[in-house]
């Protein structure tokens, strides 16, 4: 256990959070619970982190009586010592099974897109080792490979979003101390008691499994170094990513045939779950029995030409196979307004900056669209009808109502005075 005497030495953790500060505006997710309230804290005592520059977000789930009372208890706490804090709500109907999954989906949603529509790209989590540990095990239990079991990072990247864990190797019990010297008054979830819960069970075999040395000190270590083989296997898919992979237009990725008979199983299905998840925009990878069922399917002959998965097509070419976004699921329709000064991010693939214009509508080409590119032969420009039609469908384009203005992937504009900057959300 951590007494109080340590308290001061708990303050040098404010370090880890100033390292990932850079003078811009930050959010913290604050549930209430002790860990966010000490990380409020602990960011508060910083002398180089500006209050101004702190939003505390919190989000009122509905799913119990409490919820409004411990929403509100956050906000006195954000205003006690200096910060501002926006209460997000879950609205909807909620899931009748699988509620934690869902909560926690609908938070990271709320967040990220509060994050976005504010031009705040650092969003500062209180994940500590204690779930770091229960995380592991978790994926252990599912059969998760090298990936899962390198468990949470410090650092990772939604869209334009940096989802920031400076605590992953501090103990819970620490941070309760924290929180406690706060002064501030904290809530403890009754969920976490419920063994309803894999988490929850997990939690309570922690001690049984220290008993035989599997203590949290050692499951860290092999977190670790579970990380560095993913480090290093990434390494190598990259390097065959550059030497088979086409980019088209980031608008689809083909992977040549010859690296079926060059690569291993293992290489090959990271650059197919890159390749999906990259075409799809999805931050999460499929599964990898899904993954392995691709995989065998593309190399058996005489089989159905196109799969999809993820929301990604994937279709058999002669020497290649390509991949693109599955036109349903692409994201609806957002407005971009002209001279702003963020990039906005469209389907999680795409990010779009309006230069002069008026305001304009971001959404897929479509049928429509494609038919008014082929009127005008601009696919066949500089050999961009190799990328399939279905494709096209899925780009990003711009819109004044009916009127097609910009599609920015083809260098495409009906206006002389319109200019949209674009980029991918990420490379292959």
């Amino acid at each position: 256990m951590v007494n109080k005497k340590e308290i001061n030495k708990s303050f040098t953790e404010i370090g880890l959070l100033e390292k990932y500060y850079e003078s811009k505006p930050i959010a913290l997710a604050v549930s209430g619970g002790p860990d966010s309230t000490a990380l409020m804290f602990l960011i508060s005592k910083s002398k180089k982190i500006k209050k101004n520059d702190v939003t505390i977000l919190t989000v009122d789930h509905a799913l119990r009586k409490e919820s409004k009372s411990e929403v509100d208890l956050v906000k006195s706490n954000a205003k006690r010592i200096g910060f501002k804090c926006k209460i997000l709500k879950w609205n909807g109907v909620k899931p009748s099974s699988g509620i934690q999954e869902a909560a926690r989906k609908a938070r990271y949603s709320l967040m990220l897109s509060w994050c976005e529509k504010n031009s705040v790209n650092k969003l500062f989590l209180a994940h500590h080792l204690d779930d770091q540990v229960e995380t592991f095990l978790m994926r252990l239990s599912k059969g998760s490979g090298v990936d899962g079991l390198s468990s949470m990072s410090n650092i990772t990247i939604n869209s334009s979003i940096s989802l920031i864990r400076p605590f992953l190797e501090i103990p819970k019990n620490k941070l309760i101390v924290i929180a406690d010297s706060s002064k501030m008054k904290w809530i403890s979830d009754p969920s976490n008691l419920n063994s309803s819960y894999q988490r929850s069970r997990m939690r309570k075999l922690l001690p049984i499994f220290s008993e035989e040395g599997i203590d949290p000190h050692h499951i860290n270590l092999v977190i670790k170094r579970m990380n560095s083989a993913k480090e290093a296997l990434n390494e190598i898919v990259n390097a065959n990513i550059d030497k088979y992979v086409k980019n088209m237009n980031d608008i689809s990725y083909s992977l040549s045939y010859e690296s079926f008979n060059k690569l291993s199983p293992e290489i090959l299905l990271r650059i197919l779950e890159r390749l999906i998840m990259i075409s799809s925009g999805s931050i999460y990878p499929p599964r990898r029995s899904k993954l392995e069922k691709i995989h065998s399917w593309l190399i058996k002959e005489n089989e159905v030409s196109a799969k999809t998965l993820s929301g990604t097509v994937i279709r058999k070419r002669k020497d290649y196979v390509i991949f693109y976004r599955e036109l349903k699921n692409c994201e609806s329709s957002l407005n971009i307004f002209p001279i702003t000064s963020r990039y906005l991010s469209w389907d999680n693939r795409f990010y779009l900056k309006l230069g002069k214009s008026k305001k304009l509508e971001v959404r897929s080409l479509g049928n429509d669209g494609v038919r008014i590119m082929k009127s005008k032969k601009l696919l066949k420009k500089n050999g961009m009808n190799n990328i399939p039609l279905s494709a096209w469908k899925a780009a990003p384009s711009l819109w004044s109502k009916k009127r097609l203005i910009s599609v920015p992937s083809l260098s495409y504009y009906a206006l002389d005075d319109i200019k949209v900057y674009i980029k991918s959300t990420r490379k292959p």
